[in-house]
């Protein structure tokens, strides 16, 4: 559903991630790196077709503190995914701010919002041709700590504008230092 132009979960996304930087101050964990690699079961549907070439994906980010944080994300395809003959893969590129709620003494839960960058390559026959699009996209997630390490689960949908959804749920692996 749209609003004068804007999706109404992503309104929705943006107002609680705000919420969030108001708790900012209530739960003063110290500035943490991370870093996090992992895989994704992606799903790239045009309307027409739907491909789910295999990534595996990086992050590097920056908690200000148990609340608040930033992050960048880029994700390539390790098994490309074939239709018609065609051989496509999918690279994904995510800038974010991150939202979390401690849930328990080693867990939290979490919400990404951000600019993405979706491209597809489709190769056949030595030839290969390129698109890519540029949209917000959200996540959600959870992560379970142990120490400085930390497993992640989470949906995050890339794209979701002019008839294409690319969406993906990624399991990771988090390293704080």
């Amino acid at each position: 559903m749209q609003i004068r132009g804007f999706n109404i979960m992503k309104i929705i996304i943006a107002g609680i991630l705000a919420s969030f930087i108001s708790f900012a101050a209530s739960a003063q964990e110290g500035p943490r790196t991370y870093w996090t690699l992992g895989g994704s079961l992606l799903s790239f549907d045009d309307g027409f077709d739907t491909i789910n070439p295999i990534q595996v994906f990086g992050r590097l980010g920056y908690d200000f503190n148990a609340n608040v944080g930033i992050g960048a994300e880029l994700g390539f395809s390790l098994i490309e995914d074939e239709v018609l003959g065609v051989d496509f893969d999918v690279t994904t590129t995510f800038f974010y701010l991150k939202g979390s709620i401690p849930v328990g003494e080693d867990a939290k839960l979490y919400a990404m919002i951000g600019p993405t960058n979706v491209e597809l390559t489709g190769s056949f026959g030595g030839i290969s041709a390129s698109a890519d699009d540029d949209d917000t996209g959200i996540g959600f997630g959870y992560e379970k700590s142990s120490g400085a390490s930390a497993f992640s689960i989470d949906y995050i949908i890339y794209n979701d504008n002019t008839g294409v959804d690319v969406t993906a749920i990624n399991l990771g692996f988090v390293n704080y230092f």
